[in-house]
């Protein structure tokens, strides 16, 4: 049998393994060949072999929640089986976040995609309305997280006010992977997702080993990162096959399946 490293060595398809990635954007500005994003990411998928992606759009109009998910709405649209949408929020009226929730998802978009780098933290209450709509829904939330960052420690705090919320913390290993697994010691409804520019030596190895493997998922951050790359730290990984296939696909469609409708 094929192993998923020798399949990615040979550039073989991994599409029958339903890879799902929880993690990628739409951009504008300097997206190479002037591609529309759309189909750059999903020509990338396709290259891949990946089937699903789970997308938020910080494309538009300096991070203007309504113009990028008005972006967001029109690729789900355009590719309904291939891209699913996280409502991106700014946390700077509460009444406008609820509204903006509210309406995307009843335009069917799947989770939340929340940054900490807009001088917000999580715990500021302008992102409150969106953790409680995704309490009463049990949606995946996004979190710009970083090991060492301030943001990261928000989330234990944000657990106890809403335990409903499945907490998916980015870039986790990029730097500081005990801090990530300190997280997903106190949480245990973070889930930890593998995209990085950068990685600490055997972060894919050393979240499987102290996490519980069903918490760990994986996204590519494409654009501005390479959906290759990414896929090639988890199959090149030291850990048994069957928990590269959860990892790549399993872990995140379980996920998506605690959504209350």
């Amino acid at each position: 049998m094929t192993t998923l490293l020798e399949k990615g060595r040979l550039g073989e398809s991994l599409a029958e393994y339903e890879v799902f990635d929880m993690h990628a954007h739409l951009m504008t500005g300097p997206v190479p060949w002037r591609e529309d994003p759309a189909d750059h990411l999903v020509r990338a998928m396709d290259q891949s072999g990946v089937k699903t992606s789970l997308v938020s759009s910080l494309a538009r109009a300096g991070f203007r929640m309504e113009a990028c998910n008005d972006l967001m709405y029109e690729a789900m649209r355009r590719y309904p089986d291939r891209l699913l949408g996280y409502v991106y929020v700014w946390p700077g009226d509460a009444n406008a976040v609820r509204a903006e929730v509210e309406r995307r998802l009843a335009q069917g978009f799947t989770g939340i995609k929340m940054l900490v780098l807009m001088g917000y933290d999580y715990v500021y209450p302008g992102y409150a309305p969106a953790f409680e709509i995704a309490n009463e829904r049990r949606l995946p939330v996004l979190l710009h997280a970083y090991g060492g960052q301030a943001g990261l420690d928000d989330v234990p705090v944000l657990a106890d006010r809403y335990p409903d919320v499945n907490f998916v913390l980015a870039h986790a290993g990029a730097q500081q992977v005990e801090h990530h697994i300190r997280i997903a010691d106190q949480v245990e409804h973070a889930y930890m997702e593998l995209c990085t520019s950068m990685a600490t030596y055997r972060a894919v190895e050393t979240l499987f080993e102290n996490v519980p493997l069903e918490r760990i998922v994986w996204g590519a951050d494409d654009l501005p990162l390479n959906m290759s790359h990414q896929l090639g730290k988890v199959l090149g990984a030291q850990i048994p096959e069957e928990a590269k296939v959860q990892i790549l696909s399993g872990n995140a469609r379980r996920l998506l399946s605690q959504i209350r409708t």
